[in-house]
């Protein structure tokens, strides 16, 4: 991702301060599932918005509990690895539709949020399911990602 002048990084954080502010008094896409522990969902969403709306949410969860710098901080790690896997693995595009949901749980020993149960879902408009060319590349990706999950069920019943 490019580097930002320090100054417009400075502007790109009080707007994402006054949205989280908005958000929490309108539309806060964070649920509480137990102590320091949070549901965070970007919504449904253009990709290419995903770093700010995660952001914003996470200052609406964290915000009154953890420094400002220490959700910032851990945001912009978990930015950078979804960032990799939707633009390089996934091959999202910027204008494509998608929603994430992350389990984010504060650690006060480590005065870091942990994040886990990262899910990243891409919805591909229905007149492109509908043909039948992509009908069966998305079966054959299915099949695919069905394959991968078994060889993976049968490691971890191995451990």
């Amino acid at each position: 991702m490019p580097q930002r002048e320090t100054g417009q990084y400075q502007k790109d954080e009080q707007r994402d301060l006054e949205r989280a502010e908005e958000y929490e008094h309108t539309t806060m896409r964070a649920s509480a599932i137990g102590t320091n522990k949070f549901e965070l969902s970007t919504g449904i969403i253009i990709a290419a918005r995903f770093a700010d709306k995660l952001r914003r949410v996470a200052l609406v969860a964290f915000g009154k509990m953890v420094d400002r710098n220490v959700v910032l901080r851990d945001v912009a790690e978990l930015n950078q690895e979804l960032y990799e896997e939707i633009v390089n693995k996934r091959k999202i595009g910027k204008l494509d539709v998608i929603r994430i949901v992350v389990d984010a749980e504060y650690d006060e020993k480590e005065n870091k949020i942990k994040f886990s149960n990262i899910r990243i879902q891409h919805f591909v408009p229905e007149d492109e399911c509908a043909s039948r060319e992509n009908l069966e590349r998305l079966q054959k990706e299915n099949e695919e990602l069905r394959s991968k999950l078994e060889k993976i069920k049968q490691m971890l019943t191995a451990l």
